[in-house]
């Protein structure tokens, strides 16, 4: 979304963490003993561009980011977390 909208939208940082466990009935008969969490990505098609959006960009600013090829740029980054 930081390339789309030049930096408008950002990723925030984010965690998952247990809940502290209350008086009651034993965690584990309620399930509050563990979390779970769910990861959703979505990406674009493959050859989509990725370029800001016109309507991010004020009078006269200029992009952030050069366009990109979504399946290229995917790519790049996974190849980034393996060296």
């Amino acid at each position: 979304m930081a390339r789309w909208t030049n930096d408008r939208w950002v990723s925030t940082m984010h965690r998952v963490v247990n809940p502290t466990v209350k008086e009651g009935p034993p965690a584990e008969a309620d399930g509050r003993d563990r979390r779970q969490s769910m990861a959703f990505f979505h990406q674009p098609n493959w050859n989509a561009e990725i370029k800001v959006l016109d309507v991010c960009l004020a009078g006269g600013e200029a992009p952030k980011y050069e366009p990109v090829r979504s399946g290229l740029y995917l790519m790049a980054k996974f190849r980034a977390t393996t060296r």
